[in-house]
């Protein structure tokens, strides 16, 4: 009996460990300067505490690059009514989010990371992704307001475009503010 407690007390800590390699607050990430990454789907991860998608991303060199792009917890997934397997290696998506702060001297995170507020599938769509970051400083110069606002007309991403207002972040200065303004206008509802 006395082994058997100790090895599922073992297991559960283990389990545990796994879990909060990826767990952490909106504090540890650094939501004012978007990262924008495009590249190939390696896996899709659907784990607690957070998704995760492993990208092939093509470096400006010619390199491959590999990156981890954080995403939402299991409940937030299941509220996007996301499949598991949305996602398919070598689907090309790209993914805007927030590096962390500073680089933790730990195996967690890579190198590489991001935790990212955005997707833009395959087919063009965008696809509300993690709650960390400012979704405005997502919005690119050549971006279409018609796409954002089709997009922020899911109650979700817009409550998260709206409640974005109430942060100190500032937009950042990479998001072109006469569009975001724009996009703001035509936003129905408006924000309070």
């Amino acid at each position: 009996m006395k082994r058997i407690a100790t090895c599922a007390a073992a297991t559960a800590a283990l389990v545990c460990a796994g879990e909060l390699r990826a767990h952490h607050s909106i504090t540890w990430i650094e939501i004012g300067t978007p990262v924008w990454v495009k590249g190939a789907v390696v896996e899709y991860e659907p784990i607690s505490p957070h998704a995760l998608i492993e990208l092939d991303v093509r470096a400006a060199d010619g390199e491959t690059q590999r990156w981890t792009v954080e995403g939402p917890n299991l409940g937030r997934l299941e509220r996007y009514h996301l499949a598991k397997d949305f996602l398919k290696a070598g689907d090309v998506i790209e993914a805007c989010g927030f590096v962390p702060k500073a680089q933790p001297e730990k195996s967690w995170p890579p190198p590489r990371f991001i935790h990212s507020q955005l997707l833009l599938m395959p087919d063009g769509q965008m696809q509300l992704w993690g709650p960390y970051g400012k979704l405005e400083n997502c919005v690119r110069p050549n971006d279409s307001a018609r796409q954002w606002l089709q997009f922020l007309g899911n109650p979700m991403a817009h409550d998260l475009w709206c409640s974005s207002y109430a942060a100190t972040v500032p937009l950042s200065p990479l998001a072109p503010k006469p569009l975001v303004d724009d996009i703001d206008r035509e936003l129905a509802p408006r924000c309070p």
